[in-house]
């Protein structure tokens, strides 16, 4: 999926950027909305996992999250960081695989997304994800993830279910679950229904 997505950034054909704009992203701003009710900025540390260029990370830094964002395509990040300096916010970029994590951003994020990553990924990199993510966060840490439906789609992301969340996570539960509000979404999209899911760690 590496290639894939560096190759989308190169001709300038990246969809998901427009999942902001769409009813879709105002559902994804909501969710993010009731991790910061009922408490007061700073939040915390936060990790965007596949940050592209970077409009949560930027969005986030600016309401009071300390945020990392992390991504595998040289360009988006590039666009990520010119995005960030025109908001005037602090946000760490790192280059690199969500799959090996832990030596490149340290520990201690209370809030991660998944905003479609993770479900384009092979099990055993779902899996690996799932140990660092685990690895860095904190005792009372929230995951909000955005996944397909698992289908074969050729080129575009498998897809993933509940199951295999769960057995990713096995050290979390998910709280909640419901499905993405799909108007205006490009038809594939709207074909492989997707869904929102909040997982938190156990024991918090």
């Amino acid at each position: 999926m590496s290639l894939f997505y560096k190759f989308q950034y190169l001709v300038g054909m990246t969809p998901w950027e427009r999942m902001p704009s769409l009813p879709i992203g105002e559902q994804a701003a909501a969710l993010l909305d009731r991790e910061e009710t009922g408490r007061e900025p700073p939040y915390g540390r936060l990790l965007d996992l596949g940050c592209g260029t970077g409009f949560w990370s930027v969005r986030l830094a600016g309401g009071g999250w300390e945020v990392t964002g992390v991504d595998i395509v040289p360009k988006a990040l590039r666009r990520a960081r010119a995005r960030a300096r025109k908001a005037g916010v602090e946000i760490d970029f790192v280059e690199g695989s969500i799959t090996a994590l832990t030596a490149a951003i340290g520990s201690g994020f209370r809030l991660f997304l998944d905003f479609g990553v993770v479900h384009g990924l092979s099990p055993a990199q779902v899996q690996a994800v799932g140990r660092e993510v685990t690895a860095v966060a904190t005792e009372d840490a929230t995951l909000l993830m955005y996944a397909f439906s698992p289908g074969r789609r050729g080129p575009l992301p498998r897809g993933i279910d509940r199951a295999e969340i769960e057995q990713a996570y096995p050290d979390w539960t998910i709280t909640d679950e419901e499905p993405s509000d799909l108007t205006g979404a490009p038809r594939f999209v709207q074909k492989a229904t997707p869904r929102f899911y909040r997982l938190r760690r156990n024991g918090s």
